[in-house]
This record gives C-alpha cells, structure tokens and sequence, in this order.
C-alpha cells in the first residue's frame, strides 16, 4: 500500500510540474510591418507562427516591430527552420536583403 501511495504521490507531483511549466502562446499585441519595393503589408497582432516573407526578386525589404514581443529574423524566405540568424527586436527596424523573412513565435 506504501508503495501505491509513493507512486500515486510522484505521478501527481510530476503532472503539477507539467502543467506549472507549460504556457499558452498569446498574439503579439501591436503592429509589425514588411516594406519591399515601395509596397508595405501590415501585420495587426500577429499571431504566434505569423510569417512575414518577402520576395527573394524584389530587392530589399525593411521590417518593422511595433508590437510587445520579439520576433525571429531568418536569411531564407518561408520562415524556414536552420535559417535563423537573428532577432527583431521590441520597436526595432531592419533592412535585409531580399529573400529574408520574419515570424513571431509567442
């Protein structure tokens, strides 16, 4: 029976662990946008996994971080994993190369 008790006390400690540990992704709150030749998309409280990319036969790109969380920067269009080299950061503007691309991951 002690030992029924010790298992059952350590399954639900470590579900209390689990579910203590875990957080829900939330939309970033405010506005990100990508500028490339001449035209600008606007992204309103992207949500997690929101991928800017812009068009490697454009030329270059600007984005932009008006909201409250930091977003990826990745040296490949699509967002694509292995590509990420930097961060765009809170009220931040950066001007890439064309090809770049941005996603938000909280």
């Amino acid at each position: 029976m002690r030992d029924l008790l010790m298992s059952a006390g350590t399954l639900a400690a470590a579900g209390l662990l689990t579910v203590g540990l875990t957080t829900s992704a939330s939309a970033a709150t405010g506005t990100a946008y990508m500028t490339q030749a001449g035209r600008t998309t606007t992204y309103t409280n992207p949500a997690p996994r929101t991928c800017m990319s812009s068009d490697p036969a454009k030329g270059d790109v600007t984005f932009g971080n008006r909201t409250d969380k930091v977003a990826w920067v990745f040296h490949a269009p699509g967002c694509e994993p292995g590509y990420h080299v930097e961060y765009l950061r809170i009220g931040q503007t950066l001007t890439r190369p064309a090809g770049w691309s941005v996603v938000f991951v909280q």
